[in-house]
Protein backbone atom coordinates (compact mmCIF):
# COMPACT_ATOMS: atom_id res chain seq x y z
CA UNK A 1 0.00 0.00 0.00
CA UNK A 2 1.02 3.58 -0.26
CA UNK A 3 1.05 6.44 1.76
CA UNK A 4 0.35 9.51 0.39
CA UNK A 5 3.02 12.60 1.29
CA UNK A 6 1.23 15.23 -0.34
CA UNK A 7 1.63 17.29 -3.86
CA UNK A 8 2.59 14.42 -6.00
CA UNK A 9 4.72 11.99 -3.58
CA UNK A 10 3.67 8.84 -2.79
CA UNK A 11 5.75 5.86 -0.81
CA UNK A 12 5.79 2.59 -0.09
CA UNK A 13 3.92 2.05 3.51
CA UNK A 14 6.32 -0.65 4.16
CA UNK A 15 9.30 1.57 3.43
CA UNK A 16 8.26 3.69 6.95
CA UNK A 17 11.21 3.66 9.30
CA UNK A 18 9.42 6.91 11.39
CA UNK A 19 6.71 9.61 11.44
CA UNK A 20 8.22 12.61 13.70
CA UNK A 21 6.49 15.86 14.19
CA UNK A 22 8.47 18.75 13.06
CA UNK A 23 8.09 19.90 16.38
CA UNK A 24 10.10 17.45 17.96
CA UNK A 25 12.70 17.54 16.39
CA UNK A 26 14.42 20.36 17.99
CA UNK A 27 14.06 18.48 21.15
CA UNK A 28 17.01 15.70 20.34
CA UNK A 29 20.25 17.04 19.50
CA UNK A 30 21.00 13.36 18.00
CA UNK A 31 17.79 14.40 15.90
CA UNK A 32 19.34 17.19 14.63
CA UNK A 33 22.90 15.93 13.93
CA UNK A 34 21.52 12.78 11.95
CA UNK A 35 18.39 15.51 10.04
CA UNK A 36 21.41 18.03 9.03
CA UNK A 37 23.91 15.11 7.99
CA UNK A 38 21.20 13.47 5.58
CA UNK A 39 20.71 17.07 4.15
CA UNK A 40 24.73 17.03 3.55
CA UNK A 41 24.05 14.42 1.17
CA UNK A 42 20.95 15.00 -0.33
CA UNK A 43 18.61 12.85 0.59
CA UNK A 44 16.34 14.91 2.56
CA UNK A 45 13.47 16.11 0.13
CA UNK A 46 10.53 18.67 0.82
CA UNK A 47 7.24 17.46 -0.56
CA UNK A 48 6.29 21.18 -1.51
CA UNK A 49 6.91 24.85 -0.81
CA UNK A 50 4.15 25.17 2.00
CA UNK A 51 5.94 24.63 5.68
CA UNK A 52 6.81 20.99 6.88
CA UNK A 53 4.63 19.73 9.56
CA UNK A 54 6.19 15.76 9.61
CA UNK A 55 9.07 13.99 8.63
CA UNK A 56 9.05 10.79 7.24
CA UNK A 57 12.13 8.58 7.36
CA UNK A 58 12.47 5.35 4.92
CA UNK A 59 16.19 3.37 3.63
CA UNK A 60 16.60 6.28 1.28
CA UNK A 61 15.15 9.22 1.65
CA UNK A 62 13.83 11.35 4.70
CA UNK A 63 10.67 13.38 3.23
CA UNK A 64 9.55 16.75 4.70
CA UNK A 65 5.41 16.77 4.26
CA UNK A 66 3.12 19.25 4.70
CA UNK A 67 0.81 16.69 6.48
CA UNK A 68 -0.02 16.81 9.88
CA UNK A 69 1.56 13.47 11.98
CA UNK A 70 -1.87 12.91 12.71
CA UNK A 71 -3.16 12.76 9.35
CA UNK A 72 -0.81 10.86 7.73
CA UNK A 73 -1.80 8.35 10.26
CA UNK A 74 -5.44 8.09 9.69
CA UNK A 75 -4.28 7.98 5.84
CA UNK A 76 -2.41 4.94 6.95
CA UNK A 77 -5.37 3.79 9.05
CA UNK A 78 -8.16 3.70 6.57
CA UNK A 79 -5.77 2.25 3.67
CA UNK A 80 -5.98 5.57 1.67
CA UNK A 81 -7.84 4.18 -1.22
CA UNK A 82 -10.62 6.70 -1.53
CA UNK A 83 -8.69 9.70 -2.83
CA UNK A 84 -11.97 12.14 -2.50
CA UNK A 85 -11.69 11.82 1.05
CA UNK A 86 -8.25 12.51 1.37
CA UNK A 87 -8.74 15.32 -0.54
CA UNK A 88 -10.79 17.02 1.64
CA UNK A 89 -8.38 16.08 4.78
CA UNK A 90 -5.73 18.47 2.70
CA UNK A 91 -8.05 20.91 2.20
CA UNK A 92 -8.88 21.01 5.99
CA UNK A 93 -5.65 21.17 6.65
CA UNK A 94 -4.91 24.72 5.14
CA UNK A 95 -7.80 25.55 6.85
Amino acid sequence: MFLHLGAQVSIFDKDIIAVLSIDTLDRSELTVEFLNSQKATGKVLSVDTREPKSVVITPHNIYLSPISVSTLRRRHEAGYKDLTSAMSIDSDELA
